[in-house]
């Protein structure tokens, strides 16, 4: 569960600053729902609301761990179908993550990758998938 703390607006996407309220780790999502649909976005999130959110890390795997490249360990259930995509579920310290499944070489021993990741992006919110990963 989040908290949001601040939102940036700009003309086709934003920022939204979320707290996780359990973990107390402040998180700055990007937002470009509003640029995929009209009707099907995250423009209902409000400053002080709490929403179930799932957060998508975007940057490219890596060999080799580094200062801007960190371990993310997998979930015991890592694939997870959200949409018409498959994503990973990972963790970086206590905080859960998903990245796309396609982009990612892996095998079914493997504990961990290495993850380099520039932007974290808004994946779903209470339920409701990014309109750029509906099927």
């Amino acid at each position: 569960m989040f908290e949001v703390t601040n939102i940036d607006e700009r003309t086709m996407d934003r920022d939204i600053y979320l707290r996780n309220i359990i973990t107390e780790k402040e998180e700055e999502c990007f937002d470009n729902s509003i640029g995929y649909s009209d009707d099907n976005n995250f423009l209902f999130m409000r400053i002080g609301s709490k929403y179930e959110c799932k957060i998508l890390l975007i940057g490219d795997q890596t060999k080799e761990e580094n200062e801007e490249a960190c371990k993310l360990f997998f979930a015991e259930e890592r694939l997870i179908k959200i949409g018409k995509y498959k994503f990973l579920r990972v963790y970086l310290d206590e905080e859960e993550y998903y990245i796309l499944e396609d982009e990612i070489f892996c095998n079914d021993e493997d504990k961990y990758i290495i993850f380099d990741f520039f932007r974290k992006d808004l994946l779903e919110v209470d339920g409701q998938i990014s309109p750029m990963y509906i099927d």
